[in-house]
């Protein structure tokens, strides 16, 4: 913890927690390295590529709050090696939150929470909605346990091979209707025709116009703002999202973690607008 002045009470301190940063984003780490809450209440510092080990020995040592572990690369390790962890971090083996408490290092995964916090921003309701999941690995794993949570009717992860479409379903989703396809499989066509939710995790992963429309939401964690897909989505009146909305709730929900607090979505939604 650190101390700094307050402008609204000239002469006074305040407390000012530490958070590590660890992403290998550079212009994520040069947005987020001077941005301050109203309150005051913390400073992200990111730290230099190294060993987690290292990372989340010299968290209490010196003095940090947590750390956000945005690198996806590193997240496997940061679960490993806290010292508890959330049911979500443990069921995926990741964590992208860590925060230090009287009893050691507490890890978390916030990405599917996210991903559920942006749409109910926008009143969308995942209870009996088809979803489809484009991609595999944790993140994909992380939303189809979110929305397997909030009641989606059905959720069909489409992914380059089936073996790996298949480790993303949720394990427990009663009530919910689960597939695991290519997304070369024929019948990936026919899950997209009738999706009211998709959420694309692999870019390579095309979608033909005709299944864009108003009925559509769409979550495109392409590494550009606009993809091509986002861009005619939109036009076509679709409700769309990118990478950066969702890293924008995922930071807010991380920080609030780690703080103890609510700290707010939309400062965050703005400065990540300008990326």
């Amino acid at each position: 913890m650190v101390t700094c002045p307050t402008p609204r009470l000239p002469g006074k301190l305040c407390a000012m927690h530490l958070v590590a940063l660890v992403s290998d984003d550079a212009d994520l780490q040069h947005a987020l390295r001077g941005f301050r809450d109203g309150a005051e209440r913390f400073l992200l510092h990111p730290v230099p590529a190294g060993g987690m080990a290292e990372l989340l020995r010299g968290l209490a040592r010196l003095d940090f709050a947590g750390a956000l572990v945005i690198d996806e690369a590193r997240q496997a390790e940061a679960q490993r090696l806290a010292d508890r962890s959330s049911l979500d971090a443990q069921e995926l083996a990741a964590a992208d939150t860590l925060t230090v408490t009287p009893g050691g290092i507490m890890a978390d995964l916030a990405f599917g929470r996210a991903v559920s916090a942006m749409l109910a921003g926008q009143r969308w309701d995942a209870a009996g909605a088809s979803v489809v999941v484009l991609g595999a690995g944790t993140s994909a794993a992380a939303v189809a346990r979110e929305v397997a949570s909030l009641g989606a009717a059905s959720i069909a992860v489409l992914a380059s091979d089936r073996v790996a479409a298949e480790r993303a379903l949720p394990r427990t989703a009663a009530g919910t209707e689960v597939l695991a396809r290519a997304s070369a499989d024929p019948l990936g066509t026919a899950l997209l025709e009738r999706a009211d939710l998709v959420v694309r995790i692999d870019d390579d992963v095309a979608i033909p116009d005709d299944l864009l429309g108003p009925h559509l939401t769409l979550v495109d964690l392409a590494p550009v703002a606009v993809s091509g897909l986002r861009k005619r989505a939109m036009a076509l009146g679709a409700l769309t999202f990118n990478r950066r909305d969702v890293e924008a709730y995922r930071l807010e929900l991380g920080l609030s973690q780690v703080l103890g607090g609510p700290v707010g979505v939309e400062p965050i939604l703005a400065l990540f607008h300008t990326l």
